[in-house]
């Protein structure tokens, strides 16, 4: 099959290569396990890891850890060569003993190297679900990731609630605009901060208020919407210079939630001693298997009931043809994208 592939470290549209590759098959995955850099032989002492799917991919989701991973400056590190891609959509034709109930069926799943989404065949893992009624495989493919990470981020780890003002960095992107959603169904204020009129427009939509950083300075724009009396909440999946500068307008008792590194990871200043802040990590990729497993069904229980509600949806923007993946990621590097892109693996 053919498959966007890295070897190298460097910009996607540099070291993106489609190339023939064997197709993974259950044989494959059976005596694997999960390590921090793929999958790993079972002589690396780890339990087998025992919840996947091999599937026949539709749509396949693209996103800025695709940039970051083939640029190397990742968390975590992924090992040479992989299949870039981190969750889709497709059909089950090949599972783990506690998955054969999903053969034959459409499922979006979360994809980890080497075996990504971006290829004919692909391996979902753990975070592996029926694609909800009426969904279609385009928005289906860009649903898990932001819609986790946004609940982990906002609910669970941040505790957005009725009444509070937040504040959302990037919030034109796929987690940004899954967390915009997330708080305005929680019934907060929700202030999203983007850069141009086109991410403005997409998150008022959404139901925020927007600062445009590149009309007005961002410290100013808030203060001048909460009358100068700031916001409790700050969720961030940007870090870099914004985020050292946003806490200006985060009140005394307030949570700064990091849940990306998009600007680029940081040190943290002493304002969070000085005001009484709290700084909240979310992420989902910490947790142990059972207790993640637990808290992702949750997760994905609380989102399925909110898009039938009709108070969440995945904010697919673009739909793009398999050969135009490094433009798209260039593209996404750019910040010229909004929400999810998705890429249709069968063009």
């Amino acid at each position: 099959m053919k498959a966007w592939r890295v070897h190298a470290f460097g910009e996607p549209r540099d070291v993106l290569v489609l190339e023939e590759v064997p197709e993974p098959t259950g044989v494959d995955l059976a005596g694997m396990t999960m390590g921090l850099g793929g999958w790993e032989a079972m002589s690396a002492g780890r339990e087998p890891f025992a919840d996947w799917v091999v599937l026949a991919m539709s749509h396949a989701a693209v996103a800025l850890p695709d940039v970051t991973i083939a640029r190397g400056t990742y968390p975590v590190p992924v090992g040479r060569p992989y299949i870039a891609g981190q969750e889709g959509v497709g059909t089950v034709v090949a599972a783990a003993p506690g998955r054969r109930n999903l053969l034959g069926k459409r499922v979006a799943a979360v994809c980890i190297q080497p075996w990504g989404s971006l290829a004919p065949v692909a391996v979902g893992v753990s975070t592996i679900f029926e694609v909800p009624h009426g969904m279609s495989d385009e928005d289906a493919a860009g649903f898990l990731i932001p819609g986790h990470t946004g609940y982990h981020a906002a609910i669970r780890r941040g505790r957005v609630t009725a009444g509070e003002t937040v504040v959302v960095l990037g919030a034109g992107g796929g987690l940004g605009s899954a967390m915009v959603q997330l708080a305005v169904a929680h019934g907060a204020r929700v202030i999203a901060v983007v850069g141009g009129q086109e991410k403005a427009d997409f998150c008022e939509s959404l139901g925020a208020e927007v600062v445009d950083h590149e009309s007005v300075d961002v410290v100013e724009g808030v203060r001048a919407l909460t009358d100068s009396h700031g916001v409790d909440v700050v969720l961030d999946p940007v870090q870099g210079e914004i985020a050292s500068r946003i806490r200006a307008v985060l009140r005394p008792d307030g949570r700064h939630v990091l849940c990306g590194h998009a600007g680029g990871l940081r040190s943290h200043d002493p304002d969070f001693y000085l005001y009484n802040h709290t700084l909240v990590g979310a992420t989902l990729g910490s947790y142990p298997r059972d207790e993640m497993r637990r808290l992702i069904e949750e997760t994905h229980a609380a989102l399925v009931d909110l898009v039938a509600d009709g108070r969440y949806r995945p904010t697919v923007s673009r739909c793009v043809a398999f050969v135009k993946v490094p433009d798209a990621l260039t593209d996404l590097a750019a910040r010229r994208s909004m929400g999810r892109v998705v890429v249709d693996v069968r063009s």
